[in-house]
């Protein structure tokens, strides 16, 4: 499974009862209602669906590492990662069609 260097660094050294949002990107033969559940065991709440049965997920940081050890997950990532960047919210010159 894929960890985002992000998400590796929280797992390592959480902020006690910080909450942080991750995205996890399911198995594609999964069950996303038993992912979902464990996923909940672990300590996370599921905020929503996302596409392609990924999840978005509400987690006390110190609970990072029990999320990152579910079954059926092949990616954990901050939600920042989902953000979709304008030319403005890059570091580059970017020239965008209008």
């Amino acid at each position: 499974m894929y960890v985002s260097r992000a998400v590796r660094s929280i797992r390592e050294d959480p902020i006690e009862g910080e909450p942080v949002t991750l995205s996890l990107a399911t198995d594609d033969d999964a069950d996303l209602e038993a992912v979902e559940a464990a996923v909940e065991d672990a300590g996370a709440t599921v905020e929503r669906r996302l596409q392609f049965d990924d999840l978005a997920v509400s987690v006390p940081q110190e609970r990072v590492a029990d999320v990152c050890q579910v079954d059926g997950l092949t990616t954990v990532e901050t939600t920042d990662v989902i953000t979709i960047a304008t030319g403005e919210a890059t570091d580059e010159d970017v020239e965008l069609d209008r």
